[in-house]
Formats: C-alpha cells, sequence, structure tokens
C-alpha cells in the first residue's frame, strides 16, 4: 500500500514541476519585449528515493522529479566584453557631438566663417593702399575692423558658452552616476537576502544588470560579482558600490578658484581618475584645464615677456647699458607684449652662473623668460655647463651680446638664442646699427613669443586646445597690424605716428577672443595711419598690412606659416579629428551592437524556442494528470472491490 501512495508523489511531483514549467515559460513569452531581461529556465533533477525491501534484496525506487533551480542564461565574458567596448562608444560619441557643434560655431568653409570675415579686412586694406588719402575708404576700413572685432568676440563666447554647456553637463553625469551607484547597492542588499532564504533573484539581477550597462556606457569601471551575488564596483582604484553601501562622487574644482569641475570622492578632496565613457569624453571635449579667466592653459595667449639683463661691467657701465635696453623694452612694448625688464650686474664674466642663481626672485610665474649676457668675455666648457644648469632650472632662454660671437654662438643655440654684436649695441642710440639691432633683438623675442603661444603640442583636449590656437592666431595677428600702424603716419596737419587700432577691453588681459574692441579715437578717420612718411599718396603702411594674410609669421608644426596657412591648419585639424571620431564611433557602434547581439542570442527569449517548450511541458503536465487518474482508479478498485468476491 505504502508503494501505491508514492505513485502519488511520483504524479504530483509531475504536475508541480511541469506547472512551474509552464510558469518560467510564461514568464519569459511575456517579458520578449522587457529592455534588459534575461530568459530563465527551469533546471529539473530526479526527486528523492525510498529504499524498498524485495525478494532480490534492497532496491530504490525513485519519487518522481523535483526543481533544482530557476536560473538565468546569461554569459559573463560576452557581458564583460560588451560593457567594455560601450565605455569606449560613450566616450567617442561624446567626441563626434563635440566637433559638430564645434564645426557649427566655426562655419567653415562658409560665407559666414572667419576666414570671410579676414578676407574682406585684408582687402579693405588693399583698397586703401590703391587710395591712401581716401575718406571713404578709410571707412571701409575702420567699418571692416569693427567687423573683425565683432566676429572675434562673438566665436569666443561661443566657445565659451559650449565650454560651459559641457562644465554643467559634467555636473548632470556625475548625479546620474550616483543615482545609478545607490540603486545598484540597495538591489545587491535586496538580491542577497532573496538568494540566502533560498529564493531566486532573476529579476533583481536583470534590473541590475541594466543599470550596470549604463553605468559602463557613463564611465569606465571595474564590476567584480562576488560569491553572495552581490557585486563591487570600482573607478580609478576607490570603491563606488562596495555590496550594500555606495559611495558618491560630486563634481568640485579642482583647486580653489578654477571654474572647470572634476570628479571627486565623497567625504575626502580626493580627484578620482576618470578613464573612459561619458564622462571622459565630456572632461576632455570641455579640456582637462583650471578654466580660470586668463588661465593660458584654457586658451589666454601668453605675452608676459621677462628679459634679464646681465652686464658684465668690465664690458659696459650699468648706466651705457640702460639707455640701450630702454630702448629695447620700449620697442618690446611696441610690439604689443607684457614686458619686466631686469638688470643685474656681474663685475665678470665668471660670475653669470651666480647672477642666474640668484633670479628666480625677479621672474613672474608662467612668463617668457629670456637672458642676454652682455659681455666681451668668454667662459670655459665647466663654466657654461654650469651656467646652463642654471638657466634650464628657471626655464630661460639665453642670447649673448658680445665681439666673441664664436664662443657664445653654440651656448645661445643651446637656449633658443642668438650671438648678437656687441659694437652695434654700443653704437649711439641714434646709429642706424644700433637701431638695426634693437629692431632685430625685440623682433626674436616677439617672434618666440609667437612661438610659444602658436606651437601647440597634441593633445586630447578639444575645445581648450582650439581657444589656444585661435587666440594664438588673433594676437599674433592683431599685435602686428598694431604695431605696423604705430609706425606710420595720419593724415593730419600736421601728420602724427599712428595709435593701436585694436585694444584691450579688460587691461588685466590680452589681445584675445572676448577681450578686443576697435580704439575709439579711430572714429576720427584721419588717425588711420597708412603711409610712413605722411607723404600724399605714401601707401607703405596700408601695402604691408594688407600683405600680412602673406607673410610668414606663425610657428606651427610645418614651420613658419602665413595667418592664412595657420587659420586654414587649425580648420583643417577640426575637420580630421571630427571625422576621425565619427568614424571611430560608427566603427564601435557596430561592436557594441556585435557584442549585444551575441550575448542576446544566449540571454534573449525565442518565441520559437518558448513555444516548444510550452509544448513539452503541456504535455508533460498532461500525463503526470492522466498517471494520477489512474492510480486514483487503481487505489478505488483496491479499495471498493476488497472483499466482494464470492459474495
Amino acid at each position: 500500500m505504502g508503494v501505491s501512495f508514492a505513485s502519488y508523489e511520483i504524479a504530483r511531483s509531475g504536475l508541480t514541476v511541469n506547472e512551474r514549467g509552464l510558469y518560467v515559460t510564461g514568464h519569459n513569452i511575456a517579458n520578449v519585449n522587457t529592455p534588459g531581461y534575461v530568459r530563465q529556465q527551469l533546471m529539473i533533477k530526479n526527486g528523492p528515493v525510498e529504499t524498498v525491501l524485495t525478494r532480490a534484496g534492497l532496491v530504490q525506487m525513485g519519487l518522481g522529479a523535483d526543481i533544482q533551480e530557476i536560473r538565468q542564461i546569461r554569459h559573463a565574458f560576452l557581458d564583460n566584453i560588451f560593457r567594455q567596448e560601450n565605455s569606449t562608444l560613450g566616450y567617442w560619441e561624446t567626441r563626434q557631438k563635440t566637433f559638430l557643434d564645434l564645426q557649427a560655431i566655426l562655419a567653415e568653409p562658409m560665407e559666414s566663417g572667419l576666414q570671410s570675415v579676414l578676407n574682406r579686412f585684408w582687402d579693405a586694406w588693399q583698397e586703401l593702399a590703391k587710395e591712401p588719402d581716401s575718406l571713404t575708404v578709410r571707412a571701409l576700413v575702420r567699418q571692416r575692423s569693427e567687423a573683425l572685432v565683432q566676429y572675434v568676440n562673438h566665436l569666443g563666447a561661443q566657445l565659451d558658452r559650449l565650454q560651459n554647456d559641457l562644465n554643467t553637463e559634467i555636473m548632470v553625469r556625475i548625479d546620474e552616476i550616483n543615482e545609478i551607484t545607490r540603486q545598484i547597492a540597495k538591489l545587491n542588499v535586496t538580491i542577497l537576502k532573496n538568494e540566502v532564504s533560498g529564493d531566486t533573484a532573476a529579476d533583481y539581477r536583470d534590473q541590475r544588470n541594466s543599470l550596470i550597462d549604463r553605468l559602463t556606457k557613463l564611465v569606465k569601471v571595474d564590476v567584480i560579482e562576488m560569491q553572495d551575488g552581490q557585486v563591487d564596483i570600482t573607478l580609478g582604484g576607490y570603491f563606488l558600490v562596495q555590496k550594500g553601501v555606495s559611495t558618491d562622487l560630486y563634481a568640485e574644482e579642482r583647486n580653489p578658484g578654477e571654474n572647470f569641475y572634476v570628479a571627486k570622492l565623497a567625504g575626502t578632496d580626493i580627484v578620482v581618475p576618470i578613464k573612459g565613457g561619458i564622462l571622459k569624453g565630456l572632461m576632455e571635449s570641455r579640456g582637462e584645464v583650471s578654466g580660470t579667466i586668463g588661465s593660458h592653459e584654457n586658451g589666454t595667449p601668453n605675452v608676459k615677456t621677462d628679459v634679464v639683463f646681465y652686464v658684465d661691467t668690465a664690458t659696459m657701465s650699468i648706466d651705457e647699458a640702460n639707455d640701450r635696453i630702454d630702448a629695447y623694452a620700449a620697442e618690446l612694448a611696441k610690439r604689443g607684449l607684457d614686458v619686466q625688464i631686469t638688470v643685474r650686474d656681474v663685475v665678470s664674466a665668471d660670475g653669470f652662473a651666480a647672477a642666474v642663481e640668484g633670479t628666480a626672485g625677479d621672474l613672474r610665474k608662467d612668463s617668457n623668460r629670456y637672458a642676454f649676457f652682455l659681455t666681451n668675455g668668454t667662459l670655459s666648457a665647466d663654466q657654461l655647463d654650469e651656467l646652463g644648469s642654471r638657466l634650464a632650472e628657471l626655464g630661460m632662454d639665453a642670447s649673448a651680446i658680445t665681439d666673441t660671437p664664436a664662443d657664445w654662438a653654440e651656448f645661445a643655440e643651446k637656449f633658443d638664442g642668438k650671438a648678437y654684436s656687441f659694437s652695434d649695441f654700443s653704437a649711439d642710440t641714434d646709429d642706424a646699427a644700433f637701431v638695426s639691432l634693437i629692431n632685430g633683438m625685440a623682433y626674436d623675442t616677439d617672434m618666440d613669443v609667437s612661438t610659444n603661444n602658436s606651437l601647440i603640442g597634441d593633445s586630447l583636449n578639444i575645445i581648450s586646445d582650439i581657444k589656444k590656437r585661435l587666440n594664438a592666431l588673433i594676437n599674433t595677428m592683431l599685435r602686428e597690424i598694431n604695431y605696423l600702424h604705430r609706425s606710420g603716419m595720419n593724415i593730419k596737419d600736421p601728420p602724427g605716428y599712428g595709435e593701436d587700432i585694436f585694444v584691450v577691453i579688460n587691461p588685466a588681459r590680452p589681445l584675445e577672443m572676448g577681450n578686443i574692441r576697435l580704439n575709439p579715437n579711430l572714429s576720427d578717420l584721419s588717425l588711420i595711419a597708412a603711409s610712413r612718411t605722411g607723404d600724399a599718396g605714401d601707401n607703405t603702411i596700408a601695402l604691408e598690412i594688407a600683405n600680412l594674410r602673406n607673410k610668414a609669421m606663425i610657428m606651427d608644426k610645418m614651420g613658419l606659416v602665413s595667418l592664412d596657412d595657420y587659420y586654414q591648419y587649425i580648420i583643417l585639424t577640426v575637420g580630421n579629428r571630427a571625422s576621425e571620431a565619427t568614424n571611430i564611433a560608427e566603427s564601435q557602434g557596430r561592436l557594441v551592437e556585435a557584442a549585444d547581439a551575441q550575448r542576446t542570442a544566449i540571454a534573449g527569449v525565442s518565441m520559437d524556442e518558448e513555444m516548444t517548450h510550452m509544448l513539452k511541458f503541456k504535455f508533460a503536465y498532461d500525463a503526470a494528470s492522466r498517471v494520477l487518474n489512474i492510480i486514483d482508479s487503481m487505489i478505488e478498485t483496491v479499495v471498493n472491490r476488497l472483499g466482494l468476491a464470492g459474495r
């Protein structure tokens, strides 16, 4: 009789297991279109066994089927591949969008871009060269100059606005990361509670995996699943999620007073390194720079020029040297540089190294630094090495004013300087040789400052690098225009020297986008200087300014190039990098789709497969119910008919 009732258990287990199978199949079908859902599978195992004593001995008889687990069909390796590629996709999509915005701002090669405005400006000076005494053409020059100022300032405002928008989006993305990590930490606790009690937490796992997928697009993180089913998430070596605890990031300036945000770890002042994802793309798009007003790393040209003259008093007295140094300083000031001159007397050439060592306090932070050694003495190789070490520590270029140039030429060249003629320097200050030397020295210094601004190394920053290049172009161009204009004569009676055409709005900053205005004095058109002598019909200055567009006066990777060529290089760089970002983003998108397709092929719900399972479980359920009916009939026969035979 015991075996008969055990048969009930066998039939019941068949009903229960196959009913649960239909339940799992129905759940899969219902979620076929649910994003992030991973199909579940019922795992069936043998039920318990009963040991029965028979004539043949002890025999184990099975008591049906049982549910081993309801498992998710995931592939952890494919998940990791998808998340790695997803981080890269988020990074390149962000860069691609920034380049598209940047191209819209630059508007090249459209008629509304900077190149078109520059062409009209140069053409106006060309027209003035044809009619140097015409007030009508002078009005055109003023109007085109005003148009250039307005366009350049507007361009700077647009780039600043784009940077600020990206900076704000960084803060929004950090908040999104925090919200995701909080939810993951809560799901960790929920999953642990369910699975510790022997229940399944498949749907909670689906929610957590969807959140992790989104998190990996925002930022590149490391995800480790622990044995208890919880996940730990680290960013740059710092825990964002550790079991049921999440640690927030917060957006703050790297240092007090800076304008641009970085990600810091909550409760600390630690800057968390970001290595991928949308957040890294945003930071590089904006520029990983301080963003402070006047910051050189964010585009402001560095025209601070500190020059130290080390005068060997055995060669020339300090008073004589000062008269000549003042002429050099005045020439630099005409070229629009922020000049600071220091003169140090040295008893003999042997004392140069010691004099340089004591110079640090005379130099401004982040300035362009130059040393001039005025001497007729020579130094030994050891003395030159010691002097070179001191200069290298201070970051100074070095030149010599000497009548023994062969002794200093190699040294000066090593420090990007030159050996100038002492005899020309010691000539009378109105002597042509002296004037030519001073102009040459000032030109060399000015060119080096312009080169430092325009020769920009490769980096992954986008907006800040473009601002550097554009401001280098604009600052160099406008300073040279001002210099030429100041050397010309107006058509007043009597004629006077010209003034700066372009002046700064904020005197604390140099000529750059957003800090330029037209000299209000030029509302008097007769103050525009077109001639060098003031004679009627002299067009020398107008022609020189018009020809600046083709003059090699700014440095890029190809060497000394013209202003137009340098601007074309900027546009070409933006176009090439935009094309690169677009191509990589598209290629990366295909990789992500392929990785997602691979894992979906394993984890996704197949309607054909689920219909097959549904039929399988349905027929098994029907068969188990039929077995139950038959057993019931057998028991009924035994019970109801027992003892009726022979009546």
